[in-house]
């Protein structure tokens, strides 16, 4: 090969180098990492956890320990035992309340009340509610002073079986502590409302 050729064949071949033939393009430069905003959890937040509890933790807050603590005092040890129970139950509570969409919520603040008929929930709702009810009664498994189990209740105060003449729901207090309720229709048309504080807001 002539020393002319040479010279044209490298040219040649300092061009394709340039514009990347023969070789795979180099991968972009990386972005960075975008932050998540975080959001305060609990002390018995779960340590992974689900969509909906984040969810709730942006609109809930926890019962403040010292109304615990005041209640506790003034009921006596029996009473105290109880109460260190409670946050075993939080979780499945805070969970169903994510389970709420953003017009329930809405709903919920200007209004005090969200209901939903059991009959007509979402699988996830009724998974959340159930999980509730199993998160009672472990938290409140051996004790005597209070129910143990929140279906048994909720059957004693009217509620049928496959829970078709219950809703349930959120209420909040004047004081902005948040209820898990409730509302049970019974037979004779008088509804029962037995509820439990879950949170503040």
């Amino acid at each position: 090969m002539r020393k002319g050729s040479v010279h044209v064949c490298l040219a040649i071949l300092l061009m394709l180098a340039a514009f990347g033939c023969g070789r795979k393009a180099s991968p972009p430069p990386a972005r960075p990492a975008v932050q998540k905003p975080t959001i305060p959890l609990p002390a018995w937040a779960p340590k992974n956890p689900s969509p909906e509890f984040l969810r709730a933790a942006k609109v809930l807050k926890p019962v403040p320990p010292e109304i615990l603590g005041r209640f506790g005092e003034q009921a006596g040890p029996a009473v105290q035992a109880i109460l260190a129970r409670y946050p075993g139950t939080y979780t499945p509570a805070w969970e169903f309340f994510g389970t709420l969409s953003d017009d329930e919520v809405t709903h919920l603040k200007s209004l005090g009340t969200v209901r939903v008929p059991v009959r007509k929930m979402t699988k996830t709702q009724r998974r959340m509610l159930d999980s509730y009810f199993e998160g009672w009664r472990k938290a409140m498994a051996g004790q005597q002073q209070l129910p143990t189990d929140w279906l048994v209740e909720l059957y004693k105060e009217g509620a049928k079986e496959d829970l078709s003449n219950v809703d349930a729901g959120f209420r909040r207090d004047s004081d902005r502590g948040v209820n898990i309720q409730f509302w049970i229709t019974r037979s004779d048309g008088s509804v029962r409302t037995p509820s439990n504080t879950v949170a503040f807001m």
